[in-house]
């Protein structure tokens, strides 16, 4: 990303950042760009702005946001949900509460124990290409995107939701609540990390058996 930022200087260009699914605790810091010290000149957010209600912003520099021309009466820019007063109220009080809670380095701290553990229980299992993460945004990668499904409904079967991600749905991305309780994080591991051998036997029984047939 900084090789970006140098890049978009040296010939003139924005740096648009979308931290709509990163920011506000995420991964460890208020913003993922703070991983890299990488100050965009717009930078969209949404979802964890509000946790979950309905607002977004498109936050920028002073020079670029001046670039709007002054409105004689039209709308430069909408949205559907320009101006929504409880949207608004919800995204105070949810930055209040990541503040005033420490949720941010929380988020660094549990990320941190979670990401040792799964790459020490899956990271040498042949059907896992890579265990990693930032903060509380983890994603275990497979081989293929079956064998993810199948570590998807596996967990689903265990109580814990997890989601296929990636081009081909081959990464298991597991981002979890910042204010989630140390137990309840235990206890989704545990399912994971049972879900991930349990999925690829089972497809080696199918491959086996479909190739028996």
């Amino acid at each position: 990303l900084s090789s970006l930022r140098s890049l978009c200087d040296a010939h003139g260009l924005l740096l648009i950042v979308d931290e709509i699914y990163t920011g506000f605790g995420r991964t460890g810091r208020w913003f993922a760009c703070d991983h890299e010290g990488v100050v965009p000149d717009l930078l969209c957010l949404g979802k964890g702005l509000a946790s979950g209600m309905p607002i977004s912003a498109c936050v920028g520099r002073e020079k670029v946001m001046e670039a709007w021309p002054l409105s004689t009466g039209e709308a430069l820019h909408t949205q559907t949900f320009l101006g929504h007063p409880p949207g608004c109220a919800a995204a105070l009080a949810s930055m209040a509460v990541i503040e005033r809670e420490g949720l941010v380095p929380r988020a660094a701290e549990l990320g941190r124990t979670a990401l040792a553990r799964l790459r020490e229980a899956l990271g040498s299992l042949d059907a896992v290409v890579d265990v990693r993460g930032l903060g509380l945004m983890l994603g275990i990668e497979f081989n293929n995107g079956d064998l993810c499904a199948a570590a998807v409904r596996e967990c689903l079967q265990g109580g814990v939701i997890v989601l296929p991600s990636g081009p081909a749905g081959e990464v298991l991305s597991m981002t979890p609540p910042l204010s989630i309780d140390p137990g309840a994080l235990d206890y989704a591991l545990d399912v994971i990390i049972a879900a991930c051998p349990n999925a690829s036997s089972r497809r080696e029984i199918q491959e086996s058996s479909g190739a028996g047939s």
